[in-house]
């Protein structure tokens, strides 16, 4: 396994603990999701059950899809390479979705600010562009690396 491969499953377990943190504080706070007024989460019990997520999390079938492929990029086998590029995509989805969430500009408002939810925030946003970097990264070595049948 490559560096970029080390640090892709790194960020990638460091993102499932911060979405699984965010989650727990989005169920305490009534944290629903709001990705740029479109979704309108209603119940975040729900929402995280199903495909909405939370305001600080992605929903829970997508963090299990996540685990999988963190699993199958710890392989040495073909499957590697389904786990690599499919954390890079998640890595790429996860940043689009929380940048575009209305949480983000709450925490920046005059009285909006929480310390805890800021921090679980910043985890998320900032694993989810390094699962994207490294990712790549790992992927590109990955096509080096590929011996030539024939």
């Amino acid at each position: 396994m490559n560096t970029s491969s080390k640090w892709l499953v790194e960020a990638s377990i460091v993102n499932l603990v911060g979405n699984s943190l965010g989650a727990i504080l989005a169920l305490q706070h009534n944290l629903i999701s709001d990705l740029g007024g479109s979704l309108h989460g209603q119940d975040v019990f729900r929402d995280f059950l199903t495909t909405k997520g939370t305001a600080l999390s992605a929903p829970l079938p997508f963090m299990l899809i996540q685990l999988v492929l963190t699993l199958l990029a710890l392989r040495s086998d073909r499957l590697r390479s389904i786990g690599i590029v499919g954390l890079s995509f998640v890595g790429f989805f996860y940043t689009l979705a929380q940048s575009g969430e209305r949480i983000f500009f709450q925490l920046l408002s005059p009285g909006g600010f929480d310390l805890l939810q800021a921090i679980v925030f910043l985890v998320n946003v900032i694993s989810a562009i390094a699962m994207l970097v490294f990712g790549i990264r790992a992927w590109r070595t990955m096509r080096v690396l590929r011996p030539i049948a024939g």
